[in-house]
């Protein structure tokens, strides 16, 4: 009955180190995807998102500065 027992035991431990391996893959993989996700998502912020919000900002900026010079000229400059 004691050999039973031990054989018993060796099952559920070769069982639960099978899934103790099986799982941390997967977690490896998830860690991994949001690394990848993270590291995307920065330079897309970098190199599109920012440059575009920039020149959006400086066309507006534009155009506001020619809004205001074109008021000067229909100004009557007195000395």
């Amino acid at each position: 009955m004691n050999t039973n027992e031990i054989m018993v035991n060796e099952k559920v431990i070769e069982t639960t180190e099978g899934i103790a391996t099986a799982g941390s893959g997967k977690v490896f993989k998830v860690v991994a995807g949001v690394g990848l996700t993270v590291l995307g998502g920065f330079v897309a912020y970098k190199y599109v998102i920012k440059p575009v919000i920039a020149k959006i900002k400086a066309k507006k900026e534009q155009q506001r500065i020619s809004a205001g010079i074109d008021d000067f000229d229909d100004a009557e400059i007195d000395e």
